[in-house]
């Protein structure tokens, strides 16, 4: 914490009294490399990249312009673009078992924009879109960015909180709605597309899954399969793929007149082509690894965690998880999830405040606490550690004297040393 504070305070003196640019930035990057390699990075909605896409994303791609499509290019000279392009798609389509009959983009700039050109190519102004409220896992743009033009109806959760498939159906049937959305930003456990897929055909909807949390478990074979049951999956490759932060979209080849027109000029304006290359390097290295081993090993951080928030008396929404994720329900505690995200920053421990189903408390302040174990598979973390940081955790919720320093530098300094690297 020292260590930080004191770059904190070195880089408002440059910010004052230095005109140096590169002083400047390089205070910058030791800020954020010190919060990097100093924390116990357990958000749910990022991980450490692979070096090749840290090293595609330093490359000047930009420099050469790609507005519009491989083979439609506004501007000369995006020929390698168009390699990239091709070949992520193709690459992203392998990862699924070939997804036969769909076609797939590198440009959306976010899994939030990727989720934007599937409204802008399919969405007319009085259409009605069925999908899951952010209270209840589901995210800000399937309703809260959606519902400004369109008309949104929310399905609801079981009681142990999961999709109410039941729900979802008699909804769908009763609205009919033009595009049925699944899947979230805080949903522990994997979803039945086939049965989703079967509620929007039986009703005339299309079916648009947002998978940014769990793509990896679907790849990998561990979650129910998305094709050919969705129309439309988008998600983020930097959740847990090991890639940036941007956004990949796959679709029905029927769909492709009306995407290329969302994508640009309707949605977002050119590509952002550093962020395609280092999508392009992502699947790339997802070619010559075993993502089956790597998610399973995620998913077993996850389950190894929550066992012993069970086992000391701590709520899960879902009771667990089939992914990287874990919600704690803080409502049995008394205090809320800002506060305990704030008491374990304060450790040198990163988690982030959620809101639960059903919570009562505001989204700035929340109920729960949304905890992601892909970082500790990553950096190979052993059960001993596991154990140690899950009660850290625990005790930390319930306001327990504060472990030694030394117990989160411990830590850090046997994982995370590797993270240092030239690169970071």
């Amino acid at each position: 914490m020292t260590e930080f504070t004191e770059v904190r305070q070195r880089l408002t003196y440059f910010e004052r009294y230095s005109h140096g640019a590169p002083d400047r930035l390089d205070e910058i990057v030791a800020l954020q490399r010190g919060v990097i390699g100093r924390r116990i990075h357990l958000i749910a909605s990022a991980c450490y990249p692979f070096d090749s896409v840290l090293r595609a994303l330093a490359e000047p791609s930009f420099v050469l312009p790609a507005e519009g499509m491989p083979g439609a290019r506004y501007l000369p000279g995006a020929e390698v673009m168009d390699l990239v392009e091709d070949s992520g798609e193709s690459l992203v389509l392998k990862l699924f078992g070939g997804a036969e009959g769909y076609r797939a983009t590198l440009q959306p700039h976010s899994g939030t924009q990727a989720n934007q050109i599937v409204y802008n190519a399919v969405l007319k102004p009085d259409d009605t879109v069925l999908c899951l409220r952010p209270r209840d896992g589901g995210h800000i743009s399937h309703s809260v960015l959606l519902s400004r033009r369109q008309r949104t109806i929310n399905y609801d959760l079981t009681f142990e909180g999961n999709l109410d498939y039941a729900d979802l159906r008699e909804k769908a049937i009763a609205h009919r709605p033009r595009l049925i959305i699944v899947g979230g930003s805080a949903l522990p456990r994997s979803i039945d597309f086939e049965t989703c897929g079967r509620i929007a055909h039986e009703v005339g909807s299309l079916l648009h899954a947002d998978v940014s949390h769990t793509a990896t478990f679907i790849a990998a074979g561990l979650h129910p399969a998305v094709f050919p049951h969705c129309d439309f999956v988008t998600f983020n490759t930097v959740k847990n793929l090991r890639g940036p932060n941007a956004g990949i979209l796959i679709y029905r080849s029927e769909f492709e007149t009306s995407v290329h027109a969302s994508i640009f000029p309707t949605t977002q304006g050119g590509a952002n082509e550093s962020g395609m290359l280092g999508k392009l390097a992502c699947f790339l290295e997802w070619q010559t690894r075993d993502i089956r081993t790597y998610a399973k090993d995620v998913v077993a951080c996850a389950q190894s965690l929550g066992r012993t928030f069970v086992d000391r008396g701590v709520r899960l929404v879902t009771g667990g998880t089939d992914c990287h994720m874990l919600l704690l329900d803080l409502r049995d505690h008394g205090c809320s999830g800002a506060a305990i995200e704030r008491r374990l920053e304060a450790l040198g421990v990163l988690a982030n405040r959620n809101l639960v189903p059903g919570d009562p408390r505001s989204p700035s302040e929340t109920s729960g606490l949304r905890i992601g174990a892909t970082n500790l598979a990553i950096l190979g973390y052993e059960q001993a550690d596991l154990d140690v940081l899950g009660n850290l955790l625990v005790d930390a919720l319930r306001d327990e004297p504060p472990p030694p320093t030394t117990v989160v530098e411990h830590l850090v300094d046997k994982y995370q040393r590797h993270l240092m690297t030239p690169l970071w």
